[in-house]
């Protein structure tokens, strides 16, 4: 029998060791784990990569199409009626903005906001009805929609009768909603029971003068708590119960990150002047301001989506509300004779910066011409 080691230490003989070495069983490698595919890594990593591409492309294109405002370049003031611009692009908004709402998720959030609505309805500053198509009509009893652009208030009306050309309680009001609206229908005045149980507003507040005031005018058309209609009763729905009247916003603005607020500043004048919106608005600011009940907030989108609902300050029910609806309209006023003001003052501006630029271009047209004819004598 072959001993299995050698307890002296002393060499082996060549054959034993060869033998030895023919008996050794090469060690087992133990298997790596299988490598982990890379759609399993975790959603967020995903998610935030998706998200940052996409806010640093579409950064890219916007500094491309929308350089930053340079100094000398007058830009029309944030308190400024913009429905001449509206006019001039209704043919076309829906067109343009349908993609970027579509892959933002701007289009399933006017979903969920608007179906919400119930009772009397007012939608201010409609556009061209890009809401219409999600309002479920069991629980609205009347429905008003409002704009100050004519053009966009066309398309809306079009919009409408193509989506729901069987419901007949829906009627169309050409104004500000600055201005006081009429009441709810077949309703008696403001002071009474003859305000809105829901008022709706999407991307409105960027281009509203005094978007504050916008809102405490819209509030004063709510209906009262204890004069609200019962919505339609729906198992589904309400399961019949009396819904207070509320303001529901879905708005745009300031982020919470100060680095892309910067980017929103810097090409907030170009968009603006282009399209009429001014989209580094602090709309938290604004709520604040108008002295509204912010009874839910919430924000996507790194902030810069906002869902907003409101609700009547305790000093605008009950007996104050007549105070309260007059002083909302006097401020209104003197806001209106600032934005009058405003406007003259721009016009002014733009036409002698138009002179000048006149002027530069004839000059340089005479330098031109001396040039060529220095040329030619030589």
């Amino acid at each position: 029998m072959i001993a299995a080691h050698n307890p002296s230490g002393r060499p082996m003989s060549s054959k034993i060791g060869r033998l030895l070495r023919s008996q050794k069983v090469a060690p087992q490698r133990r298997p790596l784990p299988p490598a982990a595919p890379i759609s399993q890594g975790p959603w967020w990593n995903r998610r935030l990569l998706v998200v940052g591409s996409g806010l640093i492309f579409g950064f890219i294109v916007y500094r491309h199409r929308y350089k930053p405002t340079s100094a000398s370049e007058d830009v029309a003031p944030q308190d400024f009626d913009y429905s001449a611009r509206f006019n001039a692009t209704a043919d076309k908004f829906d067109e343009d903005v349908d993609c970027v709402e579509w892959l933002y998720g701007i289009t399933k959030l006017r979903r969920k906001l608007v179906q919400q609505a119930h009772g009397n309805v007012l939608e201010a500053a409609v556009g061209t009805g890009r809401n219409s198509e999600f309002y479920d009509l069991r629980r609205v009893t009347t429905l008003t929609l409002q704009d100050q652009s004519t053009e966009m208030l066309e398309v809306a009306k079009a919009k409408w009768r193509e989506t729901h050309p069987a419901f007949e309680h829906c009627r169309f009001i050409h104004g500000s909603a600055l201005e006081p609206l009429p009441p709810a229908p077949g309703k008696g005045d403001l002071s009474g029971d003859g305000g809105y149980d829901t008022i709706i507003a999407t991307m409105s507040l960027c281009s509203t003068p005094g978007p504050s005031l916008f809102l405490r005018n819209l509030a004063g058309h709510l209906s009262l708590p204890d004069t609200t209609a019962l919505a339609t009763s729906n198992a589904s729905h309400n399961h019949g119960e009396r819904l207070p009247p509320r303001i529901l916003l879905l708005e745009h603005g300031r982020s919470y990150f100060s680095w892309l607020n910067y980017l929103l500043d810097q090409t907030a004048p170009a968009h603006a002047k282009q399209h009429g919106c001014w989209w580094n608005r602090d709309i938290g600011k604004i709520a604040e301001d108008s002295g509204l009940k912010i009874i839910n907030s919430r924000r996507k989108h790194f902030g810069t989506t906002w869902f907003l609902e409101l609700g009547l300050p305790a000093e605008a029910e009950g007996v104050n509300r007549q105070q309260w609806l007059e002083d909302t309209r006097r401020k209104i006023a003197l806001l209106q004779a600032e934005v009058g003001r405003a406007h003259v003052e721009w016009k002014e501006r733009t036409r002698k910066q138009e002179e000048i630029r006149r002027k530069d271009e004839e000059l340089e047209v005479w330098r031109r011409e001396q040039r060529q004819h220095m040329k030619k004598e030589s």
